[in-house]
C-alpha cells in the first residue's frame, strides 16, 4: 500500500482540516516551529509508533473535544479475508473514496480521563436506509434482511460478505452513494480493518532530537525498522503460531476454570472467570543491538557517526530490495521512512550522499518523508518533493503548499538560500546547466576532445559550474541570482525536440527569451533532444562486451535515451549475463543493472561519455556545415578563460 496523503484535523497548529499530499519522496520545508514535525508525529500516532497523543494535541480554539488524523492509500489488496475465511473487497463493501482510494481516519476524543479512539473510512457509501449500515450488522440480522427480501437463494447465509453483496445488488439502482464516515470499529468493519492492518506500510520515525541513553534511538531505530520489516513479511507464519498458542492456552484456561467451578462451587469468582487471550506485539519481542569492536558504546560516539549508521541502513535496505525486485520477488508491505533533518551533524560532502541514499530507498519501492530547513540540503532536492509549511497571510493559520515557481520564491526567502559559494578570485565564467548530470557530461566531453587535440584546453578552475534549468530548488535559485555574481554566463539547455524539425520546448524558449537582451549571457539550446542524445551507440556495445546495445530502430537523436538504456538493460538481463561495470567520474562503482531513468541518465553522462572516442563525439555532433556542435559549446566557455 502506498501513502498518498495525510489529513490533519484540529491537531496542534492544524486547526480545521488540512490535506497534505505525499509523494514517493516528500520534503517538508519551513521555519522552526512552522509545523513540519507535526506531520511526522501525526503519522507516527496513526501507525501506532512511539509518539503518544495527549489532550494538549487538540488545537486551541477548537469547538468540541475531537481531533482526527487521516491517511489515504492506493495500492491496497484487491481481496481481504475476514471472519471464518470469508473473502471480500473494499470496492464490494463500498469503502473507497471518490478517487477510488482508501481513506481512513482515527478520531481521538480528548474529553474523557482516558483518550478514546475510533477508526472509520471516508467512503462513497450507500445512503439508502435499507442498506446503509450493513457492515455493522451481525450474521443473524443479515439473514433476516436477506430472507425478508427473498434473496437467500442467491447467496451464502453463513457468509456475511455474500449476503451484503446480494443486498447491495438488489438495490443497485437506488444505493445513492454519498461521502460517509463508515465505522471500522464494529461488526465486519472491525474485521476488515484488522485484515487491512496486515498490509499497512511499516512507518518508522527518526527524530532529530539527541538522547544519551545506552539504547540510543539513532542507533537502535534502524534495527527496530529491520525487525518491523521481518515481522511484517512473516505475518502469516506468526499469526498461525499465535493461533496455535491461543488454542493451547485457552484449553488450559478452560480446564482450570472447570476444575475451580467443580471444586469450589460456592465461590462467585469461579463462575465469572473468562479466558482472554492478549494478541502478541511481535515487534516488541525481538530486539537487536549494535556494538563496536573496540568496546566503546555506540551512543558515546559522535552524533554524525550515529546518523551515518542510519544512512547506511537505508542504503543496505535499498540494495536488498532492489536485488529482490530483480529476482521478481514481491513485497506487500513497504516501509515509510520519516526522517527529521537527515543532514544533522553531517559534513557538507556527506549531505549529497545522504540525498542519493534516500533516493535509492525510494527507487527500491519504499517511501521517504523528510523535514529540513537547511539551505544546503534543500538545494539538492527535487521540486516535486517539496511541501512548504507557513502561515496564511495576515493570520496564524498554518498552510501546506506544493512547490511551484511562486512558492519556491518564498522558500528561497524563508531559508535564506543564495547561490553556492563562489571563490573571490579566479572565477571568470559561470556555466549554467539543467542538472549535475549535464555538468558531468560536459566535463567528460572536455576530457575526450582536449586529449585528441580537437579542443583547445582552458583552465577548468576558472569555471563556476551551476545548475539552473531543471527540477531542483538549486536550479531555480541560481537562475534567479547568478547574474549578481558579475561574471559572464553560458547557459546550456535541452531543446526537448521530439523530431529534427520539431519546436524547442517552451522551457528552452523562455530561458532564451529571458537572457536575449543580456550582453554577458550566452544561451545555447541543444540541437538534439537533450545532452544524453549525443552518446554514440557503439560505446555501449564496447564497454559491455557486446551484452548491451541500443536498438537500431530507436531514434538516437530524439528518443529519451535514459529510458531506452533502461529498456536495453531490462531486455538483456532477461536472456543473458550482462557484463557491465559503470563507474562515476571519481571512479566509484555504480549499480550495473539498475534500469531506472535517473540512474541510466547518470550512467550515460558520467560513464559512457567518458568512454567515447573523439571521433565518436564528432560523429554524433557534426553539423551539415562541418562544424562540431559539442566543440562549439565548450569553446563558448573557453573563450572567457583562455
Amino acid at each position: 500500500m502506498k501513502l498518498e496523503a495525510v489529513i490533519l484535523e484540529n491537531f496542534r497548529r492544524y486547526r480545521g482540516q488540512h490535506r497534505i499530499s505525499i509523494a514517493e519522496f516528500t520534503t517538508v520545508i519551513g521555519r522552526n516551529d512552522a509545523g513540519k514535525s507535526t506531520i511526522m508525529e501525526a503519522l507516527d500516532i496513526f501507525f501506532g509508533g512511539v509518539t503518544k497523543l495527549d489532550k494538549e494535541d487538540l488545537s486551541r480554539g477548537t469547538e468540541g473535544d475531537e481531533l482526527r488524523i487521516g491517511v489515504v492509500f492506493s495500492g491496497f489488496p484487491e481481496e481481504l479475508t475476514i471472519d471464518r475465511g470469508a473473502m471480500t473487497s473494499l470496492a464490494n463493501e463500498h469503502l473507497l473514496n471518490e478517487d477510488g482510494n482508501l481513506e481512513v481516519y482515527k478520531t481521538f476524543n480528548t474529553r474523557p480521563a482516558r483518550i478514546t479512539t475510533k477508526v472509520s473510512a471516508r467512503a462513497m457509501h450507500p445512503s439508502l436506509e435499507a442498506v446503509r449500515n450493513l457492515l455493522a450488522l451481525k450474521n443473524t440480522d443479515l439473514k433476516a434482511l436477506v430472507r425478508d427480501r427473498d434473496l437467500a437463494a442467491g447467496c451464502d447465509l453463513n457468509n456475511n460478505p455474500s449476503m451484503r453483496r446480494a443486498l447491495y445488488h438488489a438495490s443497485a439502482g437506488e444505493l445513492a452513494l454519498v461521502p460517509t464516515d463508515v465505522s471500522l470499529a464494529e461488526g465486519d468493519g472491525a474485521g476488515i480493518w484488522k485484515a487491512l492492518e496486515r498490509y499497512l506500510p511499516v512507518f518508522t520515525l527518526f527524530k532529530s532530537d539527541r538522547v544519551s541513553t545506552d539504547q540510543d534511538p539513532e542507533a537502535q531505530n534502524p534495527m527496530k525498522a529491520a525487525v518491523a520489516r521481518a515481522v511484517a513479511d512473516l505475518s502469516n507464519e506468526l499469526e498461525e503460531m499465535a493461533d496455535q498458542v491461543r488454542t493451547m492456552v485457552e484449553e488450559t484456561a478452560r480446564r482450570t476454570i472447570e476444575q475451580m467451578q467443580a471444586s469450589y462451587p460456592d465461590m462467585r469468582l469461579a463462575n465469572e472467570l473468562t479466558p482472554k487471550f492478549q494478541e502478541p506485539k511481535w515487534s516488541s519481542i525481538f530486539k537487536i543491538d549494535l556494538s563496536a569492536d573496540d568496546g566503546i558504546p555506540l551512543n558515546k560516539r559522535g552524533s554524525g557517526v550515529r546518523r551515518l549508521i542510519l544512512m547506511s541502513f537505508f542504503q543496505s535496505e535499498a540494495s536488498r530490495l532492489r536485488a529482490e525486485r530483480d529476482a521478481a520477488q514481491e513485497h506487500n508491505v513497504p516501509i515509510i521512512y520519516a526522517i527529521e533533518e537527515p543532514e544533522t551533524s553531517q559534513h557538507p560532502d556527506n549531505q549529497a550522499r545522504i540525498v542519493e541514499a534516500l533516493r535509492a530507498v525510494v527507487s527500491a519501492g519504499d517511501q521517504v518523508l523528510i523535514t529540513t530547513h537547511n539551505p544546503s540540503l534543500a538545494e539538492l532536492l527535487p521540486v516535486e518533493s517539496i511541501r512548504f509549511v507557513d502561515e496564511e497571510p495576515g493570520s496564524d493559520k498554518v498552510r501546506v503548499r506544493i512547490a511551484d515557481d511562486d512558492v519556491l520564491a518564498e522558500v528561497a526567502d524563508t531559508l535564506g538560500v543564495l547561490p553556492a559559494s563562489v571563490p573571490s578570485t579566479g572565477i571568470r565564467v559561470a556555466v549554467l546547466t539543467e542538472g549535475k548530470t549535464d555538468i558531468d557530461a560536459l566535463l567528460n566531453l572536455y576530457d575526450v576532445l582536449t586529449a585528441s587535440g580537437d579542443l583547445m584546453p582552458f583552465d577548468l578552475d576558472m569555471v563556476f559550474w551551476a545548475m539552473g534549468g531543471g527540477s531542483t530548488v538549486k536550479d531555480w535559485i541560481e537562475r534567479q541570482y547568478l547574474n549578481k555574481l558579475g561574471i559572464p554566463q553560458v547557459v546550456i539547455v535541452d531543446s526537448d525536440r521530439d523530431t529534427p524539425a520539431g519546436p524547442t520546448s517552451s522551457k528552452a524558449r523562455d530561458i532564451v527569451a529571458m537572457v536575449e537582451d543580456e550582453d554577458n549571457i550566452t544561451a545555447i539550446v541543444t540541437e538534439k533532444r537533450e545532452i544524453e542524445n549525443y552518446i554514440h551507440p557503439d560505446v555501449l556495445v564496447r564497454v559491455s562486451n557486446g551484452t548491451l546495445e541500443f536498438d537500431g530502430a530507436w531514434n538516437m537523436d530524439h528518443d529519451r535515451l535514459p529510458n531506452r538504456l533502461g529498456e536495453a538493460i531490462t531486455a538483456a538481463r532477461a536472456v543473458r549475463r550482462v557484463e557491465f561495470a559503470p563507474v562515476t567520474r571519481d571512479g566509484a562503482a555504480m549499480p550495473s543493472l539498475d534500469a531506472t531513468k535517473g540512474h541510466c541518465k547518470r550512467v550515460i553522462t558520467s560513464y559512457l561519455f567518458s568512454q567515447m572516442t573523439a571521433d565518436e563525439v564528432k560523429a554524433r555532433s557534426t553539423r551539415p556545415d562541418g562544424s562540431c556542435e559539442v566543440v562549439a559549446w565548450l569553446d563558448s566557455i573557453g573563450q572567457h578563460v583562455r
